[in-house]
């Protein structure tokens, strides 16, 4: 006996309502309906959706093998593969790249939400992982570490009836910015630390740290004994700001907010996921300043904080991030809730 009739024959006449009896003939036309659906689409591979989406969002088929790690040859023939399946052009090739056609549009409409939904049907059934791998980018301040291992780790402690997610442990390593978003699409890390605002419609927020931003510099900076620099102090600095692809948000919205308040920056670019090579840019270049909130260089010597001259700073807002729909995501609301997190998802 199937499962479906297995199903079907449970109904026992007299004790069901027709409610009930309406609902269960609805869930077995449902799954009547899913059986037929995927005899349909037997040959499909999920591989090409992969390649589809990649494609779609790198613009051109030569990013999307190199992000894909295959050659460009093969990438094109499996796409040209996928449009012989389904009957239909997707893309419309030029020498600047790919677009979609109107029947690419649709059907990119239709199934972009299908990984996601089998990654949570995979996560519902799954055994919970004993670590959750975290994604943290530069420059994030120990007590935001502290505040998030906290939140996360030991649900147990906090909620006997936790079930499949008690005892879990967080393992944090460091992953850019521009590097979390594929990594938690594709379940390398459960959760990022990144700063905001983040443009990915699908991931969930929690913000767990939102301080201003003040001037930071070396301690013989020119600047360091005035203890409130004006506009016309700053206009004559560099402002050492993140490499291009690094913060990638956060990186073009503060410095459009400087200009707006007087200070059109000269942008020094650097890697800032190293503390000792932050440091040593502000120590060996007199004219460089950088942007930090205060307790984050609190306890460092060697550097000195500085309000920026207005009401209305920029300000530095850290959040947990997960993937819409996901066991962590759902773990991250809760958690969000007890500790005064704001939660929220675009």
């Amino acid at each position: 006996m199937s499962v479906l009739d297995e199903l079907t024959s449970r109904r026992t006449p007299g004790r069901a309502t027709l409610d009930a009896q309406g609902s269960e003939k609805l869930q077995n036309d449902v799954v009547l309906r899913a059986v037929s659906d995927a005899r349909d689409v037997d040959d499909f591979d999920m591989r090409h959706l992969r390649y589809f989406l990649t494609v779609v969002r790198a613009g051109t088929v030569s990013a999307a093998a190199q992000e894909l790690r295959i050659s460009q040859p093969s990438l094109s023939q499996q796409i040209r593969r996928l449009e012989q399946r389904v009957g239909a052009a997707l893309f419309i090739r030029s020498s600047r790249g790919v677009e979609l056609t109107s029947g690419g549009r649709a059907f990119l409409s239709e199934i972009q939400s299908i990984p996601s939904q089998l990654r949570s049907a995979i996560a519902a059934v799954a055994p919970a992982p004993r670590v959750w791998p975290v994604g943290v980018c530069g420059g994030v301040p120990a007590d935001v570490l502290i505040e998030v291992q906290n939140g996360l780790s030991g649900l147990s402690e906090r909620h006997p009836n936790a079930g499949r997610d008690a005892g879990a442990k967080l393992r944090m390593r460091s992953v850019s910015a521009g590097d979390q978003e594929e990594l938690l699409r594709h379940g390398e890390i459960a959760f990022g630390i990144v700063r905001l605002p983040i443009e990915t419609p699908d991931l969930v927020r929690a913000v767990v740290w939102d301080e201003p931003l003040g001037v930071v510099m070396a301690r013989e900076h020119p600047l360091a004994t005035c203890t409130e620099p004006t506009w016309s102090d700053l206009s004559r600095q560099r402002l050492l700001w993140y490499e291009e692809g690094c913060a990638p948000g956060f990186a073009d919205t503060v410095p459009a907010h400087l200009a707006r308040l007087g200070w059109n920056s000269v942008l020094h670019p650097a890697d800032q996921d190293q503390h000792a090579l932050f440091l040593h840019a502000l120590q060996t270049t007199a004219d460089l300043v950088a942007l930090r909130p205060r307790r984050a260089v609190l306890q460092d010597r060697q550097l000195v904080w500085r309000p920026l001259p207005t009401g209305r700073p920029p300000r530095e807002r850290l959040a947990v991030t997960a993937v819409d729909g996901s066991r962590s995501a759902r773990l991250l609301q809760q958690v969000s809730g007890e500790r005064g997190w704001v939660f929220f998802a675009e």
